[in-house]
């Protein structure tokens, strides 16, 4: 085990992003660190206190990396686990020792000029960036005690880091597309849980105004590309208690696997 200490902070549906930046970073500093992420089952091995490791990683640090999301920015364990870094660097400014590096990794959507207080008063990066990820290394390097050039190909990083931003955004956006049927999610759900693996199933929206075809079409070719397929039929006008609508016949072909495999999102 190395003598230092990276932390890094995410909630557990970034676990694939944290061993990754996690290999990453002791690739690079290998034996000068190791980097403690509370979910790679190494970190906090089974039947240890899982707060007092926490806690143990957060005093003996000597970097700090957050990965945030427009999901783990909401959380409390996040805010939680800056505050503990934050405050120690107050105390090592305080007795002339130097800062800890504490670094936002934003991604899936997240850049640092969004970010709410007080993780904006912070020096955040990009993830799926190259010259902001050696931007990041740069800092632990220099905490580490390293210097030189680096051996991290920060190209095929943050490609890989845009295959799982892609992954973690698809629940989000399917659950968006659902949202503008106005449809109950659980009866989608339930009848994908009755369907054979590897099948697809077809929602028949029936008629829908313009506005909201035109939102699922786009859906198709942009963040859902691939993964569902559209068909418009019969446009007109349809004639309700609110008078005319123009719109057409919609029929939304869909993934069973994709649904079962956000169906918490979707019933959440």
């Amino acid at each position: 085990m190395a003598d230092k200490l990276i932390f890094l902070s995410h909630i557990h549906e970034e676990t694939a992003l944290a061993c990754l930046v996690k290999q990453a970073l002791e690739g690079e500093f290998s034996g000068f660190v190791d980097v403690f992420v509370s979910s790679d089952g190494t970190s906090i091995p089974a039947g240890s206190n899982f707060l007092k490791r926490i806690e143990d990683g957060l005093v003996s640090c000597i970097g700090a990396i957050y990965l945030i999301s427009p999901v783990s920015v909401k959380r409390n364990w996040i805010n939680f686990e800056l505050g503990a870094v934050w405050v120690r660097n107050i105390m090592n400014l305080r007795d002339g020792k130097p800062e800890i590096p504490t670094i936002p990794i934003c991604h899936s959507g997240l850049t640092p000029s969004t970010l709410p207080g007080p993780l904006n008063n912070l020096n955040g990066i990009v993830a799926n960036q190259a010259s902001q990820l050696e931007f990041a290394f740069k800092a632990l390097q220099a905490a580490v005690g390293g210097r030189g050039a680096f051996k991290t190909d920060f190209d095929a990083l943050a490609t890989h880091i845009i295959a799982f931003e892609h992954q973690f955004t698809l629940g989000a956006n399917l659950r968006k597309m659902l949202s503008l049927l106005g449809d109950d999610n659980r009866l989608l759900v339930q009848h994908c849980e009755q369907q054979p693996p590897g099948t697809r199933t077809t929602i028949d929206c029936g008629f829908i105004e313009t506005k909201a075809v035109q939102a699922i079409k786009a859906f198709e070719a942009n963040e859902l590309k691939d993964q569902i397929q559209v068909t418009v039929d019969m446009p007109g006008t349809s004639f309700g208690p609110l008078g005319a609508v123009n719109g057409a016949q919609v029929k939304i072909g869909i993934p069973v696997s994709l649904v079962l495999q956000f169906r918490e999102l979707l019933l959440a």
